[in-house]
């Protein structure tokens, strides 16, 4: 049997949430933390990391899938290997905090127009670029380890 790791390397900012670990297609198991280990058998493997997931939308049976996600297509566990995994969206979520942290400002201070303005243009951009890449969320890196545990 091999390990395969999986490591979220995120900023000490970034909230601690839990991810959804598919392998070939198959639930694996439910990241709470920063890593998580299983043992598999040794092989190639198609390994997807998922934050969120479908949203019903009343009694219609009909959803929206909110999940943002991505997919490592050829990773290679030979005795033991480390995917490696983090935000590519760091600059704009960033940005997006800054704002929201001028935004709750503006609650208190009455800030101009042209704020509100560029505020809503900048968080409506922001949204676009969610939806657009949100199959592609994460960068994600396979490196052979030691195989020992974390």
């Amino acid at each position: 049997m091999a390990i395969l790791t999986f490591l979220h390397k995120r900023r000490f900012y970034e909230a601690r949430l839990p991810h959804l670990v598919f392998i070939d297609g198959l639930y694996a198991g439910t990241m709470r933390g920063d890593t998580m280990q299983m043992q598999l058998p040794t092989g190639r493997y198609k390994v997807r990391v998922q934050f969120g997931g479908r949203i019903p939308l009343g009694r219609s049976g009909r959803s929206i899938d909110l999940s943002v996600s991505s997919t490592c297509n050829d990773v290679e566990v030979k005795k033991a290997a480390t995917l490696c995994f983090h935000d590519r969206e760091r600059l704009w979520n960033l940005l997006f905090d800054l704002d929201l942290v001028v935004w709750v400002v503006s609650l208190f201070v009455p800030l101009t127009r042209i704020y509100k303005i560029v505020s809503d243009v900048f968080f409506a951009v922001w949204l676009v670029r969610l939806v657009v890449i949100r199959k592609r969320y994460y960068k994600m890196t396979v490196c052979e380890t030691a195989g020992q545990p974390i």
